[in-house]
This record gives structure tokens, sequence and C-alpha cells, in this order.
């Protein structure tokens, strides 16, 4: 179903609703998952009887280019303002994961590096913070005023408190020159234009220089049936086909191609504005015939619905009480879609201390530190956080030789 243009007003109780591509402008957005009315996936509220203002949370195709993108775009200031509570350096998984990256850029791009590095979605600095230690000019820039004055206050790196574009790439240039390295970890998920940021980022970037940009690849999150990675905050899901279409469209070439498990599957992609052969490129967009048919996508909402009530049969019969293991963005959009609940859950654990003592939006889910739950009285741990089910699962294997269970979402529910 071709999404037709529409006279929309912008306001915070009334989202944005695209009529053409993010990425390409191209006006023949193909609706084919329709998740119903979705709170903000981190705006985690203070009390039970808290309300959490919802929006429409549909997923479309642009036939042009390939990008997945959200067509009801929400104001950034709602989803990264004071209430954005999601801290890179509180996942010990992802700031290992941030120190391997920040070594491996270091040791291939040092000299780059030192002369200007730019984090875009710098958070709370947490890999930043490498190429400061490592005597670089780092700047960074993200929305999300908490994590950002995180990253000010206690790291010492300078923070631009504002969505990276054109104008904000032009102040940075002025001030500190060409970027010899300019990164971007799951960003241009986050982003309303797509062109917008690449265009600041190719007049930021030095004729030398080169791009990291790393997001959630479209690929793994279908198979996986991960739909809840769908939510506010992503507005944006990318194959390589997809990327590499917005980013030549600003000068800029893929020179490398590496696939990580970061949150599921993630692309990880080096760019330069000359171009370069790489067989890894040219493997991986060979592999993606499937991911440029509609079918591909109308399946995948077929998928989404059957986990839907896969899921709500398991919690059925699964041993009580069941307790949410961590409390993600990602499970704000499973719960909600799912329906699930306090008739289903008693709380959610997570070791975040900043979601502790708060509530999952819209289904108001307790949030409790591990230590307030004792395993010996768990039936059942709902694996929330399920990208990390192997480390979590080896964590507890007390709990699970004591007749603990686990029932996992994705890539199908089951109960182990």
């Amino acid at each position: 179903m071709a999404v037709r243009r529409a006279s929309v007003d912008r306001c915070y109780d009334r989202p944005v609703r695209r009529t053409s591509c993010g990425a390409c402008g191209y006006d023949d957005l193909e609706l084919f998952l329709d998740l119903g009315q979705s709170p903000v996936a981190d705006a985690y509220t203070s009390s039970r009887s808290e309300l959490s203002t919802t929006y429409p949370l549909q997923l479309a195709v642009c036939t042009g280019c390939w990008l997945v993108q959200l067509l009801d775009v929400v104001e950034h200031d709602v989803l990264f303002g004071t209430g954005y509570s999601f801290y890179s350096s509180a996942s010990t998984p992802l700031s290992l994961y941030h120190e391997r990256y920040a070594e491996d850029v270091l040791r291939d791009y040092g000299e780059l590096a030192k002369r200007l590095t730019v984090e875009i979605g710098c958070n709370d600095g947490d890999m930043l913070r490498h190429f400061a230690d490592a005597e670089c000019l780092a700047v960074g820039v993200d929305p999300a005023e908490g994590p950002a004055w995180k990253a000010i206050e206690r790291r010492g790196i300078k923070v631009l408190i504002q969505p990276f574009g054109r104008h904000i790439a032009e102040r940075i240039r002025d001030e500190h020159g060409p970027a010899g390295v300019v990164i971007a970890n799951h960003v241009l998920a986050h982003v309303e234009s797509v062109a917008d940021v690449l265009d600041g980022v190719q007049h930021l970037l030095a004729e030398d220089g080169v791009v990291f940009i790393e997001v959630q690849y479209l690929s793994d999150l279908l198979v996986n049936n991960a739909f809840d990675l769908v939510y506010h905050e992503h507005r944006n899901f990318f194959s390589l086909s997809s990327l590499e279409a917005a980013v030549e469209r600003w000068g800029l070439h893929v020179h490398d191609v590496q696939l990580t498990d970061r949150q599921g599957g993630s692309l990880r992609v080096v760019l330069g504005r000359d171009r370069r052969e790489s067989a890894t490129r040219d493997h991986v967009l060979a592999q993606e015939e499937w991911l440029r048919r509609v079918e591909t996508y109308v399946g995948f909402a077929g998928r989404t619905h059957r986990i839907r009530e896969r899921l709500r049969d398991l919690l059925s019969q699964a041993p009580e009480p069941v307790v949410g293991y961590g409390a993600p963005a990602k499970a704000t959009t499973l719960l909600n879609f799912c329906g699930i609940d306090d008739r289903h859950l008693t709380r959610v654990l997570d070791t975040t201390i900043a979601k502790q003592g708060r509530f999952v939006p819209g289904v108001r889910l307790p949030i409790v530190s591990p230590g307030d739950v004792d395993l010996a009285e768990v039936g059942t741990f709902l694996l929330l956080a399920w990208n990390y089910a192997p480390q979590i699962i080896r964590k507890h294997l007390d709990y699970t030789a004591g007749g603990g269970r686990w029932l996992l979402p994705f890539a199908a529910p089951v109960l182990l």
C-alpha cells in the first residue's frame, strides 16, 4: 500500500507523517508492519499510575532505495530530552565492545584520529573517551542531555548537545578544522533526515579522512523476526545496499564492510571519498537480493503476529512467577504489542541504576535491581535482553540447574 501525501502540522502530540523517503526523497513508501500505538521506548515512568503518551508505530519500505523506515517521526526533544535513560557505560558488554572498536580505529587510523575525531551520537562518551585518552582532539555530538552532560562533566569531553546535521558540521569545522575520523555508531537509525546527516558528514570530513558507520543490519533483524527493535527512537533500518545508496549521493564510498553481533546483528562500514575495491562489500551485496522485494516485508509482518500469539501461549504455560530479565528499550515494543503486563509478569529486573525504581512505559511493570529478586523464587525468566542470551544464561547456571526456566522470544518463542 503506497503512502500518499498528507499535510500534517508538527507538534509534540502528533508526530510528523513521512510522505517521502528520508534518504533518497522517493515518494513511494510501502507500509508493511503496523504495531499499533506504542509509548516512547526509553520514557520510563516514575510511578505505576503515570500514563504514557503513545504514538503510531508503523514501518514502511522505500521502493526506490529500499530503506526501511518509520512512517511517523516523533520530535527529537520528546525522544532524547531529559527523560532519556540509555547510558552506554551502564552496559559492561557494550563498554568492552567500544574499547575493542576504538583500539581497532586507533591502530589503523591513529594519525587521522589525532587531527580531529568526531563521534556523532556519543552518548556519555563511553567510546570517545578512548580517543581523548590517546591524546586525540575529540568532539562529541548528541541531543540526549543526560548522557551528554555526563560526558562533559565526568569525562571532560567537549560535546555539542544538539542533533547532528550540516549546520553543526559547519560549526565544528569552522572551530577545529576538518575531521580525520568521523564515527557514527547506531546513529543513522535515530535521525529524521538521513540526507542532512550525511551532508554534514561529507562537509566535516577531511579529503583523506575516514568515516565509521555502524547500524543494525536489516537482514539480521528480519531473519531473527526481531520486531521489538522497531520503536520510535529507531527511525531507519539499513541494508548495505540502502546504506551505500544513501552515502554515495554525498560523494562517500564504501571501503570496507564488517558484520558484527551488536544488537542482534549489525553492519559496520568504513567510508572514504575515493572508490576502492572490496571483496567483502561485493559478497554482502550479492546476498541482499531478497531485501529488494516487497514480499520479503509482507512475510515478516505475518511472522510478527504469529510470534505474539505463540509468546502469549507459552507465558500461560510457564512456571510462575514469571519475571522479565532486562529492560532495554526494545522491551517496550515487545510488551506493549503483545499485551504483556502485570497479568503475566510480576516485575522486570535490570542492572541499569537509572531504570531501577521506574516502570516500563505503557504496561507499567516495575523495574527492580537484580539484588531485589530471589532467584530461587522465580519460576521463569522472560528474557527481554535476548541479544545477550548466552552471556546471561551462563551467568545463572545455578538457577537453571535448580529447575528455573527461560522463555526466549526470538527468533521464535521457546520455553527452555
